[in-house]
């Protein structure tokens, strides 16, 4: 009974003790305005210096959001750019005793108190995590807990997708889903080894999974092939290209059954292929577009065989869509040159991993924010007409080839192919039949 009072009476003394700091204050909201005080988010008005002012602070069980008005003069921008400021004074330590209300209020009060704060003390401190907002107003929303750095794509993950819909990834709001038929282009850029290849796995491991007899994928992985090596067999598959040259063969082939679509739904008076009924999808998915960049290129042959992936590229983003084709463009360097500008601006979703620079980030979503994200892998920013942070979920290669192995086929190798007569797929707007064995 000594202990427990002893404890007791300790934590109570830590309570006092980290409720108030030097200044006065330890809450949150007088530190997110020392930060930008400190971090030059003022403006000079009247004489006096201002800075962003506190209009309501809003408690959820997640963590607090405060409210702020920003003072004319400074914008949005100015506060994104200063995010890694106010994120590290927030979790800025006063000493080597470094406790917070919301840690005391984990203690529980009995024999092992004592215990429980020798925990609290020397174990590790969770960061309290950021996320901004505008729409009038400046929200800050400060999460206690971090957000999950693994979400795995396991058989509960696949059942819950639907028709086109895909798992994107976990927000700080629950799951995100993707729906190809309500936006059916998509741009993804990051940098190498942060997630983006294995998004792309997940998706092409969801759409043969729910639409296995609808659904006809061409791949570009112009990064040699590897990445999408253990889809090549798929008789969902109609090419995996892994050169600019077996690229433009294939994007040839696209343009060309888009022109019969198109003339298939105009002779009928369908207006796209949900009118007309259509279930048949063809999503072509280019994993490094950097690689079809004629910008720079100095083979001359070699160069208008890039414009012209650019311009059939640009012709799917535009029309496809109520064709019932879509696209995803992926690529590691996002640049003027190296994302089409037609293909971005017909693109009406966009999912960015970690970029370098805030150049990058713009490049994609047309505003700072993704050279900001953590270092984790698998972390992107998701946006339609909405904005989410999300962690997206991690499909493992044994899961993907359990998932895909019913629909494997048994292909000829190339210069077996090459002799064979050619074998005959039904055009835009007929119906064919896919007689393939498994294997």
């Amino acid at each position: 009974m000594l202990l427990e009072t002893i404890g007791c009476a300790a934590a109570a003394g830590l309570l006092a003790y980290t409720a108030i700091d030097k200044s006065g204050s330890a809450s949150d909201a007088a530190k997110i305005q020392r930060v930008a005080a400190s971090c030059g988010l003022t403006v000079s008005e009247g004489g006096k210096l201002r800075t962003i002012h506190l209009l309501r602070r809003t408690r959820h069980a997640w963590g607090t959001e405060y409210a702020y008005r920003i003072p004319i003069g400074l914008s949005f921008d100015d506060i994104v750019k200063k995010r890694q400021h106010i994120e590290d004074g927030l979790n800025h330590k006063r000493g080597l005793i470094d406790l917070t209300i919301d840690d005391l209020r984990t203690l529980r009060i009995g024999p092992d108190i004592l215990q429980q704060l020798r925990a609290l003390l020397t174990g590790p401190k969770q960061r309290k995590e950021v996320l901004l907002d505008y729409d009038g107003t400046l929200r800050i929303r400060i999460y206690r807990d971090p957000m999950p750095t693994l979400v795995p794509f396991d058989e509960a993950a696949l059942a819950s997708c639907r028709d086109w819909r895909v798992l994107i990834g976990e927000s700080r709001e629950g799951r995100v889903y993707h729906d190809f038929d309500a936006y059916p282009r998509m741009v993804a850029a990051g940098m190498t080894r942060y997630g983006k290849s294995v998004f792309l796995k997940g998706v092409v491991t969801t759409l043969v999974a729910w639409q296995p007899t609808a659904v006809r994928l061409t791949l570009l992985d112009l990064k040699g092939g590897l990445a999408f090596n253990r889809f090549a067999n798929l008789r969902q598959v109609a090419t995996l290209a892994t050169d600019v040259t077996e690229g433009l063969a294939a994007l040839r082939s696209i343009a060309g059954d888009m022109k019969e679509r198109k003339e298939y739904l105009r002779s009928r008076g369908f207006e796209d292929v949900v009118e007309a009924g259509i279930k048949y999808r063809h999503f072509v998915i280019v994993d490094e577009g950097a690689e079809l960049a004629s910008a720079g290129e100095t083979n001359q042959e070699l160069k208008k065989a890039k414009i012209e992936c650019e311009n059939i590229l640009a012709e799917i983003a535009r029309i496809g869509g109520g064709l019932g084709y879509r696209l995803i463009f992926a690529t590691q360097y996002p640049t003027g040159d190296t994302l089409p500008r037609q293909v971005k601006q017909n693109c009406d979703a966009r999912i960015c991993f970690r970029l370098p620079t805030e150049t990058a980030s713009r490049v994609v979503l047309d505003e700072a924010g993704a050279e900001q994200l953590p270092l984790i892998k698998g972390r992107a920013i998701y946006r339609t007409d909405r904005k989410h942070v999300i962690q997206t979920p991690y499909i493992g290669n044994d899961f993907i080839e359990k998932t895909i192995r019913p629909h494997l086929v048994i292909r000829p190798r190339k210069e077996e192919a090459a002799n064979a007569p050619a074998a005959t797929e039904a055009r835009a707007g007929r119906s064919y039949t896919l007689v393939i064995e498994e294997a």
